[in-house]
């Protein structure tokens, strides 16, 4: 994925895409934007009124390094069968039964909240990367060791902008 680059304006009312992140050239439609920005706010309303339901799960995050943590296993109490391996048990997005995922960054105010389903249809769609073979191992020393997915800040943003893992139609 291509990094941050400025845009390069050829005139005053033309732009060329030199990034992932700029706007290419095209006609702008006042009623258009506005159905679009009708639907984001319709989207707003709905996640702030599953609020109240408790219909997220939280995940903070203490190391600043951009990362994402995708638990889907953990191990309680260091549990093994008779021959000695460990029980590993489904957790987290594995077993969430909430609509949203909210993953702090900082506790002062940073944070991302994604539709679960998105994360999900985001792990389908790389299994090459995110598949049972492929979990970290975390918190390996604790009484509670889990594992699962670690997306890098690349990751967390492809599943933020990606029009792959949408299910509503971008009407622009």
């Amino acid at each position: 994925m291509a990094g941050r680059q400025a845009s390069k304006t050829i005139d005053s009312d033309k732009r060329v895409k030199q990034s992932d992140y700029d706007i290419g050239p095209k006609q702008y439609d006042f009623h258009t934007d506005l159905r679009y920005g009708k639907q984001g706010e319709k989207l707003v309303e709905e996640f702030l009124q599953t609020l109240s339901g408790g219909a997220f799960e939280v995940k903070t995050d203490r190391y600043r390094n951009g990362r994402m943590v995708l638990e889907m296993e953990h191990n309680p109490r260091r549990e093994t069968d008779e021959e000695g391996k460990p029980k590993w048990k489904p957790s987290g997005l594995a077993v969430t039964k909430a609509r949203w995922w909210v993953y702090v960054y900082t506790l002062d105010g940073s944070f991302i909240i994604v539709d679960v389903q998105r994360i999900k249809r985001y792990l389908k769609t790389n299994k090459d990367r995110f598949n049972p073979k492929k979990y970290n191992n975390f918190a390996h020393r604790s009484s509670n060791p889990s594992r699962g997915y670690l997306l890098q800040p690349e990751d967390v943003m492809d599943l933020m902008i990606n029009p792959a893992y949408d299910t509503v139609p971008n009407i622009l």
